[in-house]
């Protein structure tokens, strides 16, 4: 049979070594044989918790969105609110928490938009969107050691061509439907 016609199949892993493992990343280096039995190794897979992306509107319909440096980019960029969900809490829960956390804004309504891959490429965790509907601020901001967050309130026209992350304009897309 000629590698053209072995159908992808998942790969066997055959060894694993975790790189790094603490509070914020998982990462761990596979050796893996695929399904034309070539080896391919190392295969580097980030296990990052389950993050969270929200589409936050206040009670005038306007958008909620934060301004942050995002270091891997070198930017400071504008996005939805997000992170990481602990491993105990429910996606809906951490997309709560996370509002209140960087915004001080609470929702009245919380619509669930449905989950996709961060990169399943190399990542184990998916990103859970939400559309955050009439948000009234409820506290002031109560940020993690090291954020430096922004808060804006942004007309709604225009603002998804100003999300520059992936992730952030798919929440945006795929609160489209709602608005």
């Amino acid at each position: 049979m000629t590698e053209e016609q072995v159908r992808p199949v998942p790969w066997k892993v055959i060894d694993t070594d975790t790189v790094v493992a603490d509070r914020w990343i998982r990462l761990r280096a596979d050796a893996c044989v695929d399904a034309a039995g070539r080896t391919i190794a190392p295969y580097y897979v980030l296990e990052p918790a389950e993050w969270v992306s929200v589409l936050a509107l206040n009670t005038d319909g306007d958008a909620v969105v934060v301004e942050e440096y995002r270091h891997g980019a070198g930017v400071v960029a504008l996005g939805t609110i997000g992170g990481g969900a602990d491993a105990d809490e429910s996606p809906r829960d951490a997309a709560v928490r996370e509002l209140r956390e960087e915004t001080g804004y609470e929702p009245r309504e919380l619509v669930d938009l449905g989950a996709t891959w961060a990169n399943f490429g190399n990542h184990t965790n998916r990103v859970h969107h939400f559309l955050a509907l009439d948000c009234v601020r409820v506290a002031e901001q109560s940020l993690d050691a090291g954020e430096l967050i922004a808060v804006r309130v942004l007309p709604l026209e225009g603002l998804g061509a100003r999300l520059q992350q992936s992730y952030h304009q798919l929440t945006w897309y795929k609160a489209l439907a709602h608005l």
